[in-house]
């Protein structure tokens, strides 16, 4: 049985909980919920009937055999430091932009540690994890989840970080379309309706098909169509780098080079 102990008990947590809870191989999986928020932990336990909320951080600890680190970076230091891991437990952190050594200046034991990137869609267990370094009981957990790629270093780890950055964006670009349509004289909810009917296809397209994200742009243009013309008019080598710019702007926040 794998005891699965969860320091922080926000978005990504429950998402990643959720669905492990409700994947097909839930059957050996307890899990050890952080009090910090009481309210939180009491209603994610109340859904998984395997779960129970411990009476402090250091009782998360000891009671599981890997501990999910999901707090703020700026509360990282401060809950390491209250808390006595053991070098044969697995600490897995979700902290975002806190790099292993740092993690480590707070662990006197040296316990493994396993940095991730978990996406909101674990919850559907359709998410792709990011990972650092490779380890198999953590990768076994993520295939539950929808998989998961490992980075070669923890600057690679960082690349994966950084494009995280783009979710928002992506719902700006539509809603940018969608905007345009209201002041051409549509009603904002029909506009709306009918964006997300475009884009809900072409992400069942993304979760279906292995064509690689070239071959997707390519499949859906035609030479001299209006899918071809827009994107090289808009998505242009100006804009491209414009992109890539920002992007490396990301980078430098999350690897504390900025």
């Amino acid at each position: 049985m794998t005891r699965i102990g969860f320091i922080g008990v926000g978005e990504i947590a429950s998402a990643m909980a959720e669905g492990l809870a409700h994947s097909e191989t839930n059957a050996s999986l307890r899990f050890f919920l952080s009090p910090r928020n009481a309210e939180r932990a009491a209603s994610l336990a109340a859904s998984i009937a395997t779960a129970t909320v411990c009476e402090s951080n250091q009782d998360v600890v000891d009671r599981s055999d890997l501990i999910v680190l999901a707090v703020l970076p700026q509360q990282s230091e401060s809950v390491l430091d209250e808390l006595d891991i053991p070098a044969e437990k697995t600490l897995v952190s979700a902290v975002a932009g806190v790099p292993t050594e740092a993690l480590g200046a707070h662990l006197p034991h040296s316990p493994t540690i396993v940095r991730i990137i978990p996406l909101p869609a674990v919850r559907e267990r359709k998410g792709v994890t990011a990972m650092y370094p490779a380890n198999e009981t953590v990768a076994d957990l993520l295939d539950r989840l929808g998989g998961s790629v490992t980075a070669a270093d923890e600057t690679m780890f960082s690349t994966l970080s950084a494009v995280t950055a783009t979710m928002s964006t992506h719902f700006a670009f539509l809603q940018t379309i969608t905007a345009w349509l209201v002041d051409r004289g549509w009603d904002r909810a029909d506009a709306d309706h009918f964006i997300r009917g475009q884009f809900v296809g072409l992400g069942t397209t993304l979760a279906e098909t292995t064509e690689s994200i070239n071959g997707l742009v390519a499949a859906h243009e035609t030479p001299g169509g209006l899918n071809e013309m827009l994107n090289n008019e808009w998505m242009d080598e100006a804009n491209r780098a414009a992109l890539a710019s920002s992007l490396d702007r990301v980078f430098a926040r999350v690897t504390g080079a900025d």
